[in-house]
């Protein structure tokens, strides 16, 4: 029997609105907001991960945001711990929790689990960078989407991180990672709360494609160029670090360090910030069991106090 108090959560594609829905839903019911972005978990990334205003935070503060250092590491194994640690204070205070954020790969893993995939090879590690450095990443994803289209699919052909990971994985075990992920079932979470699960559709292709590029140039003018260039001389940072390398921040680092000019690094940032919405789009398509609903605040507080039964 399920006693906890059920989960929402709030997917769809970068400049969507997910915070805009959270926030408003957070005003019409006792509930905490927990962040399930891979960026804003990071420390003084504010304009570029898109974080709420810090007005917005007084009154709506996020969980699971701003939590580490912009050199540190934070894996998808560490937010399911933090997450399933929120849920639980959620439930101890009878607020609901309302996950929201855009990193497809964390809801999985909290809704679904982890994959026990084999730990890292070196050797086999340096065999695929070799090859790369020979043929190009272009060339592995390809011979990637020979062996494992479905993860193919999902990683981005200039991804070098995951591909390489998703070859590894392969290579070592003579099972792709789809497999690995496919015999990973039935996490206690989905066992013991009642999960409503919503994707904000946008209102056309083309729309979305529009918001996003308008959105990064708030962006632009909002400082963001300065926020890179103070995050890049911070002692421990440097343009390689995993926080680095996150769309927006990426093309930022290639224009300081002289790779891009402005305005190349705009028009790569937007094109970036594109394919990523089309990802996400991509994994919400194949998504079990989720509710569409429209960018619209009020129609969405409505389908949910309905779903919920909640009077207001």
């Amino acid at each position: 029997m399920k006693e906890r108090l059920p989960v929402i959560t709030i997917m769809g594609p970068t400049g969507v609105g997910k915070t805009d829905l959270a926030v408003s839903l957070n005003e019409e019911i006792s509930s905490e907001i927990i962040n399930v972005d891979s960026v804003q978990v990071y420390k003084g990334m504010d304009i570029g991960s898109g974080k709420p205003s810090k007005s917005t935070l007084l009154i709506h503060p996020h969980k699971l945001l701003s939590i580490i250092e912009p050199w540190e590491s934070y894996s998808t194994a560490l937010f399911v711990i933090d997450a399933t640690r929120e849920m639980d204070l959620c439930h101890r205070s009878k607020k609901l929790p309302i996950l929201a954020g855009g990193t497809m790969l964390y809801f999985r893993s909290l809704l679904s689990g982890i994959s026990r995939m084999p730990a890292a090879d070196q050797t086999v590690r340096a065999e695929i960078v070799t090859e790369a450095k020979k043929m190009g990443w272009q060339h592995l994803h390809k011979r990637l989407s020979k062996i494992d289209p479905e993860s193919a699919l999902r990683i981005h052909s200039n991804d070098t991180q995951r591909i390489q990971r998703a070859l590894e994985v392969y290579l070592i075990s003579s099972k792709t990672m789809s497999e690995w992920r496919q015999g990973n079932q039935g996490r206690e979470l989905l066992k013991s709360h009642d999960i409503f699960q919503f994707g904000i559709k946008p209102e056309s292709r083309e729309i979305l494609r529009n918001n996003i590029k308008q959105r990064f140039l708030r962006m632009l003018e909002e400082g963001l160029v300065e926020e890179v260039d103070k995050l890049l001389k911070m002692k421990q940072m440097d343009s390689n670090k995993v926080s680095m390398r996150s769309v927006g921040y990426r093309q930022v680092c290639d224009y300081l360090e002289g790779r891009l000019s402005y305005e190349e690094m705009v028009t790569k940032a937007i094109n970036a910030t594109r394919q990523l919405a089309k990802r996400q789009m991509t994994w919400l398509r194949g998504w079990k069991n989720l509710n569409w609903v429209s960018q619209d605040p009020k129609v969405f507080i409505d389908l949910i106090k309905s779903k919920l039964k909640f009077e207001g």
